[in-house]
C-alpha cells in the first residue's frame, strides 16, 4: 500500500483580507502559493504521494490559470497521483437542474489536466451535486448518474485515469451512502474507468461491515481515512486494526489518503503518517 494525503488547501486560505472579501482569482491565488509548502510537509512526513482537489486544476477557468498551479508543483517531488472534489455543487447531475452539456465540458478538461500533472484518480464524492431534490424519482436520479458515470468513464479513459465513486454519509448526500451500493452502480455502469473508493470515516457513520469492502475488492482502488469525528488517524477509536486487517484479506495494494479535518496540518498530519506506517510495515 501506498500511502499520502489530501492538501485541503482551503482550509489554509482566510475568507477575507482587512474585511475586504478576495476575489475568486485572489483565492485561488492564495491556494496556489500554499502548494509548494502543503507537498514538501508532506514528502517529509512520508507520503508517497499527494491528493489534492480537482478546482484546483480550474476545469472551468483558462489555461492561464491552470498553468500557475503547474508551476507551484514544479518546486516539488511529490506528485498529486489523486484528486477529490470532483464537481461544484452546482454542477446538478441528477434532476429538473442537471446540466449534462456543462458536466460534460467540465470532466473533460478535468481528465486532461489532471492526467498532465501525473494524476491517476478522480475521487468522485460531490455530494451537493449528485444530491437529487425532494420528491424527485430515486430511481430516475440513480439513471442520471449512472449517464453522468458514463460520460465520466469515457474521459478518463482517453486521459489515462480512473474515476473512483466515493459513497458519502446520509448527511452529505442522498444518493450513494455505503460502499455496496456505489460496487452496485459500478457493477451496473461497467466501465473499465469507473471504479470503488471505499471511505474510512463515511463508512463508520453509515455502520459498515467490513464484509463490504471484502465484497468491493475487485473493484477497489483508493481508500480514504480519518479517525473518530473526523480528525487525523490515530486520534480517536475506529477500528484502523479492522480495516487494515480487511485490506491485507483481499491483498489491496493501492493506495490510502489521510482525508481529515486538521486542527494543526502541520503537527496532526506527521503524526496521523506515523500512525498509518505502523498498519503497513
Amino acid at each position: 500500500m501506498r500511502l499520502g494525503c489530501c492538501a485541503g488547501l482551503a482550509s489554509f486560505v482566510p475568507p477575507t483580507v482587512d474585511a475586504t472579501q478576495l476575489d475568486t482569482s485572489a483565492i485561488y491565488q492564495a491556494k496556489v502559493d500554499k502548494v509548494p509548502d502543503v507537498l514538501t510537509r508532506m514528502e517529509q512526513a512520508g507520503c508517497d504521494f499527494a491528493e489534492l482537489g480537482v478546482g484546483m486544476v480550474c476545469p472551468e477557468q483558462p489555461e492561464s490559470d491552470f498553468e500557475k498551479l503547474k508551476v507551484a508543483l514544479e518546486k516539488v517531488e511529490l506528485i498529486p497521483e489523486c484528486f477529490n472534489s470532483f464537481l461544484p455543487a452546482d454542477l446538478k447531475l441528477a434532476g429538473p437542474d442537471r446540466d449534462m452539456e456543462r458536466a460534460g465540458d467540465y470532466v473533460e478538461i478535468a481528465a486532461q489536466r489532471v492526467s498532465s500533472l501525473g494524476g491517476q484518480i478522480i475521487v468522485f464524492g460531490s455530494g451537493g451535486a449528485r444530491s437529487y431534490p425532494e420528491g424527485f424519482s430515486p430511481d430516475r436520479a440513480r439513471t442520471e448518474l449512472m449517464e453522468f458515470l458514463n460520460i465520466a468513464g469515457d474521459a478518463a479513459k482517453r486521459h489515462g485515469i480512473q474515476i473512483a465513486i466515493e459513497p458519502l454519509n446520509h448527511k452529505e448526500t442522498n444518493l450513494i451512502n455505503r460502499v455496496d451500493e456505489a460496487l452496485a452502480i459500478a457493477r451496473e455502469v461497467d466501465h473499465e474507468a469507473v471504479r470503488v473508493l471505499a471511505d474510512f470515516y463515511h463508512f463508520n457513520v453509515e455502520d459498515e461491515p467490513f464484509e463490504h469492502i471484502v465484497e468491493a475488492a475487485e473493484y477497489l482502488i483508493h481508500v480514504h481515512v480519518a479517525d473518530t469525528h473526523r480528525l487525523y488517524p490515530g486520534s480517536g477509536d475506529f477500528d484502523f486494526e479492522g480495516l487494515f486487517r480487511t485490506l491485507e484479506e483481499i491483498d489491496y495494494r493501492g493506495r490510502v489518503s489521510i482525508e481529515c479535518n486538521f486542527r494543526d496540518f502541520p503537527s496532526e498530519m506527521p503524526k496521523g503518517m506515523e500512525f498509518l506506517r505502523r498498519w503497513i510495515q
